[in-house]
């Protein structure tokens, strides 16, 4: 009966924290940014503290809550809800670090997806599309007040139309790579939290020690022969092509700086050092192709093996 009593004192002042920070995440700008990631987290403290049942009851909770500030708020609690509760089950079951993200990831992803198609079929909006038109307007102004004062480069703007048109076939892949994001933030944020309360956590390896299997070398180089095959654009083919090499090229880049880490730990500098590494990386396109070389010679050859031997 106590077990009973405390579960139910304990779901209410998990929804109480969840709509406060719901609130805040639905209407002020700025904060919400920061504040949604903390909205999964009342989903995986009941579940890893009580059971996955627990968690479905507070989800409804929540959904119900939800309702009374705004149906347009829905979706924010549905995801978050159900990513919340998959990563929650998962820690209760004591899976591995990447079990969880894994789990995050696909649930994230599946409701990414299904909220752009119920955008695009009830709301009549296209996300993707409409930002797309939003920055070729942009452009056109951009453009047409260069050439008032007397500038303007007619090549390197029809480059940006050029990037403008692959980036409306790119839903898929900004799709799996936003949903991975959002899995790897809350499964930080909750680590952290579930620490604080002295609950055991399963830990990522060290990031040095990261690495994708070697198929996906294979992969990549298969669908950069396949690139080269004259398809049309905007066909089956050509989406499928480019969502690929985005997502390959990604991972490719990730497994380069794993290399950087792990050189920085066997010469035993300071973190900060491959940190500002990478960041300097991202700032410039050719350091970034170096690291994308790098993680296909790693999977390729074992390129950390040999830096150790």
């Amino acid at each position: 009966m106590m077990k009973k009593t405390n579960l139910i004192t304990e779901a209410a002042l998990l929804a109480a924290i969840y709509t406060i920070f719901f609130m805040i995440s639905f209407y002020v700008p700025l904060l919400n940014t920061i504040v949604m990631w903390v909205l999964p987290l009342p989903f995986i403290f009941i579940i890893v503290r009580h059971t996955i049942k627990a968690g479905m009851i507070l989800w409804a909770v929540t959904l119900a809550l939800t309702l009374l500030f705004s149906v347009m708020a829905l979706p924010l609690t549905l995801l978050f809800g159900s990513g919340g509760i998959v990563m929650g089950a998962l820690y209760k079951k004591r899976k591995s670090a990447f079990a969880i993200l894994l789990g995050g990831s696909l649930t994230y992803i599946a409701g990414f997806v299904l909220l752009y198609i119920a955008s695009i079929l009830f709301l009549k909006i296209d996300i993707m599309k409409d930002s797309i038109t939003l920055m070729k307007d942009s452009l056109e102004r951009a453009d047409q007040f260069s050439k008032m004062i007397g500038g303007g480069n007619e090549a390197q703007l029809q480059s940006l139309y050029d990037s403008l048109d692959v980036l409306q076939y790119l839903a898929p892949s900004a799709l799996l790579i936003v949903g991975v994001l959002f899995a790897l933030l809350t499964q930080l944020v909750a680590n952290m939290v579930l620490k604080r309360f002295r609950i055991e956590v399963p830990p990522f390896p060290p990031f040095r020690e990261w690495s994708f299997p070697k198929s996906f070398l294979w992969y990549y180089l298969g669908i950069i022969l396949l690139s080269f095959v004259s398809s049309e654009v905007g066909s089956p083919l050509y989406i499928a092509a480019v969502n690929l090499i985005l997502i390959l090229e990604n991972i490719m880049i990730i497994q380069g700086i794993t290399v950087i880490f792990y050189f920085s730990y066997l010469k035993k500098w300071p973190k900060a050092v491959p940190v500002m590494a990478v960041i300097f990386s991202f700032l410039l396109a050719l350091p970034l192709q170096l690291i994308k070389f790098l993680g296909i010679i790693d999977l390729g050859f074992n390129l950390r093996k040999r830096m150790k031997s």
